[in-house]
């Protein structure tokens, strides 16, 4: 019964088995303000224990492959056992002697590392293995699943970070993942250990000599994640909260900040312009706020405030128009708000708002509609009689008449007033 349980409710998870769980854990509470040491020793260890799953889940998760799906995902896995068996193989019956070794090192001038002969023995044969021709093909910005094929049936295809992914993840299956490093070349990254690189594109040693950027293992993925998409597979639209929380985790991953907090700010640029867009403001103006642009926080609240104003709510308006610091665009709003009222009937609040922008046109609309409504309210005035009953009204209509500044009208009214 446990089992058909733990079956049936397997189903309906995300994910394929619970290391998975365990890495989008990982990746879920990392912020981009969080200690590098701690988050460096947490990821090595989620890569030791298993590099492919790791970073499968950050493509299905940051990539948005379609293909990735729980079945695909489950088969790379498989075939990614099938990849070590084959190496394993590969390695008993061609693999290297350490002298071997040694010569094809320093023919290339570069110098052995001592004491460290069994682990170079063993990059050796995976260089051998993974050498272009029978198990491997070079291909363009490829997505890790085609690195991750069955290598008796078909070629496994990748790029330099795919390979070189695949390489550390070979080289676990042996030995501490702390003992390798990187390189970041020009658009290109290399294995890096002990003073030789390893050009795990065509698998031979090299010395580059144009960079120096020589990396913890750990930045195979924020370089994974700042990777292109390949375009050749299909992908479905990532929202921008999740392009952000990829560049936040390549930025706390990272120890070259100046490099990946372009990235960031570029991933905070696109939420708040996102979210101004979907008319979020408080969103827009939080991520603007965190790339640091106060030209796009300005725009926000000069987009919030006319929003707000044609929607009417002219509180929220106000508020946006006044952290704008815009005096005509606070002006304006009032003036519409003075008019929604006005046609309201609202003349009162009308007035009131009018006077305070000193616009004596409006005023004067508003003191011409009272004028109306007290005409409206004499339209049953018949006789004398009548007329001195509504003895106040018209002197409201004469007051009014005066506000008005209509000589004509003013007239009028006293005229009646006398006779009555």
């Amino acid at each position: 019964m446990l089992k058909f349980l733990k079956w049936f409710f397997g189903l309906f998870s995300p994910y394929v088995d619970p290391f998975e769980r365990k890495v989008d854990k990982f990746f879920k509470h990392i912020k981009s303000t969080d200690s590098l040491a701690g988050i460096k020793d947490e990821l090595l260890s989620l890569m030791q224990e298993n590099l492919v799953v790791t970073n499968v889940w950050m493509e299905k998760k940051f990539k948005g492959y379609k293909y990735l799906d729980k079945g695909a995902r489950r088969k790379m896995y498989e075939d990614a056992k099938k990849i070590v068996a084959a190496f394993q193989e590969h390695s008993l019956t061609h693999g290297h002697t350490l002298e071997e070794v040694k010569k094809r090192i320093e023919d290339k001038s570069l110098t052995f590392p001592n004491g460290d002969a069994d682990k170079m023995v063993h990059l050796a044969d995976i260089m051998a293995f993974l050498r272009p021709g029978q198990y491997y093909h070079y291909i363009k910005t490829s997505s890790f699943g085609k690195l991750l094929r069955d290598p008796a049936h078909a070629k496994l295809e990748g790029d330099c970070n795919q390979i070189v992914t695949l390489y550390i993840y070979l080289f676990s299956t042996k030995f501490p993942l702390e003992d390798l490093q990187i390189k970041l070349l020009p658009e290109h990254v290399c294995l890096h250990f002990r003073g030789i690189d390893i050009e795990a594109t065509n698998g031979t040693f090299k010395k580059y000599e144009d960079d120096k950027q020589i990396l913890p293992v750990t930045e195979i993925i924020s370089t994974n994640l700042l990777d292109l998409t390949d375009f050749r597979e299909k992908v479905q639209k990532i929202s921008p909260r999740v392009i952000v929380k990829s560049s936040q985790l390549a930025y706390a991953i990272s120890s070259l900040k100046p490099l990946v907090a372009k990235n960031l700010q570029v991933a905070y640029h696109n939420l708040a312009v996102d979210a101004l867009a979907n008319k979020d403001f408080e969103t827009a103006i939080f991520f603007a706020d965190k790339g640091g642009e106060g030209e796009l926080i300005h725009s926000v609240y000069q987009n919030a405030a006319i929003y707000y104003m044609k929607q009417n709510s002219f509180k929220k308006a106000r508020y946006f128009a006044d952290k704008s610091g815009e005096s005509d665009l606070a002006k304006t709003i009032r003036y519409n708000e003075g008019i929604y009222y006005y046609k309201k009937d609202n003349i009162d609040h009308a007035l009131t708002i009018f006077s305070s922008l000193g616009n004596e046109d409006m005023k004067k609309a508003c003191y011409q509609k009272q004028y109306n409504k007290l005409v409206k309210k004499l339209s049953g005035v018949k006789t004398m009689a009548d007329a001195k009953r509504h003895r106040s009204t018209y002197n409201q209509m004469l007051h009014l008449a005066q506000k008005i500044g209509d000589s004509s009208l003013e007239r009028s009214v006293r005229d009646t007033l006398n006779k009555i």
